[in-house]
Order: C-alpha cells, then sequence, then structure tokens
C-alpha cells in the first residue's frame, strides 16, 4: 500500500512537470506565430511607403526635404552597427513616423485599428544622404538607371526568345532606406527594413 502511494506521488508530480512543460511549449510556439504574424504584416507597410516614395518622385524637388508628418527624413544620421531594432527606432522616430493606414494620402497621427492578425504599423524612410538638397549636392547613395537605349537592336541570342538589352546610363537613381515597425499582441514588436531605389 505505501508502495502504490508513492509511485502515485511520483506519477502526479510527473504529471504536473509534463503540464507544465507542455504549457511552456505551446506559449513559445504562440509567441513565435505572432512574431512571424507580425513580420509578415510588415509586408503591408513597406508597400505603403514604396508606393508614398512613387508618388513623390514625381513632383520635381518633393523629395529634397524632410517631411516629418509622413515620416520622411532627406538625410540620414550615422548609426552604431550594434543599434538593435528597438534602438534604431527610438534614435530616429524623432525625426518623424507614419502610422498607416493612410487616410487621404496622409499618415494616421497614432496606431489605427489593428488587421486581422492584430498588428499596427508605422514606418519612417531615410533618404541615404548626408544632407538635404539636391541629390548631387548632398553626398547620396546613388546607383546609376540602367535601360534600354534609343534605337538599340533588340535581336534574340543565337535563336532563343531572350532579348538582349543594351544598358544606358538615364540619369541616377537616389537610395532610401524603409523601415516598419509592427506592433502586435503580447507585447510583439517587429521591425523590418528595406531599401530601394529610384
Amino acid at each position: 500500500m505505501v508502495i502504490a502511494l508513492i509511485v502515485l506521488v511520483i506519477m502526479s508530480l510527473g504529471g504536473l512537470a509534463l503540464i507544465r512543460s507542455m504549457d511552456t511549449s505551446n506559449l513559445i510556439a504562440g509567441n513565435m506565430a505572432f512574431q512571424q504574424a507580425a513580420t509578415h504584416s510588415a509586408d503591408a507597410g513597406v508597400e505603403a511607403a514604396v508606393a508614398w516614395l512613387e508618388t513623390n518622385n514625381t513632383v520635381a524637388g518633393a523629395l529634397n526635404t524632410s517631411n516629418a508628418n509622413m515620416g520622411y527624413s532627406a538625410s540620414t544620421p550615422n548609426i552604431t552597427a550594434t543599434q538593435t531594432g528597438e534602438a534604431f527606432w527610438n534614435s530616429l522616430s524623432p525625426s518623424g513616423i507614419c502610422w498607416i493606414p493612410l487616410v487621404g494620402g496622409a499618415c494616421s497621427t497614432a496606431p489605427g485599428v489593428p488587421d486581422a492578425s492584430g498588428n499596427t504599423m508605422a514606418f519612417m524612410i531615410q533618404r541615404l544622404c548626408s544632407g538635404t538638397g539636391a541629390p548631387a549636392s548632398s553626398g547620396c547613395a546613388i546607383v546609376p538607371n540602367s535601360g534600354v537605349a534609343a534605337g538599340a537592336n533588340l535581336g534574340n541570342n543565337e535563336g532563343s526568345n531572350e532579348e538582349i538589352i543594351v544598358p544606358t546610363n538615364t540619369g541616377t537613381a537616389v537610395y532610401y532606406r524603409i523601415t516598419v515597425r509592427v506592433n502586435g499582441p503580447r507585447n510583439t514588436a517587429s521591425f523590418v527594413q528595406a531599401t530601394v531605389s529610384m
């Protein structure tokens, strides 16, 4: 009888340990799922920032000065290589952030309604230049645009359907860094960066 009681106590303790282990595993799996959902939601922030850049890139000089209300900075301060996403965001957010969704082409002033995953998003854009003004005079990171030369012969490559593109310099494109922060359930915070040129 005593031995049976001892075995029963040991089995009960083992069962409790197993339940605690499963709870911990479920919490970890849930947190990872929230983190992944937050990272996927960041795509909407990147797309919103790119759309804003494309719209303003067609307006002469619009991207040469900062626009804090839209989370845009025409110059980029030096940052340290060891900064975490949180430290990076906190150091640059005083220059302006943009909460999405955009309303009438303008940023929200506070987090909007969470998406289907329960996430809210904000972005900031930095032009990779040492100062404001025209890119040529601002020490910008630029890349030559490539295109098709006017009147170039676009033949087929040895009978294949592959076109031969003749690259030409048609101007310069400036690099922009987009940083998106996503806040989600269980204090989830995810940071995603993308670099685009236009």
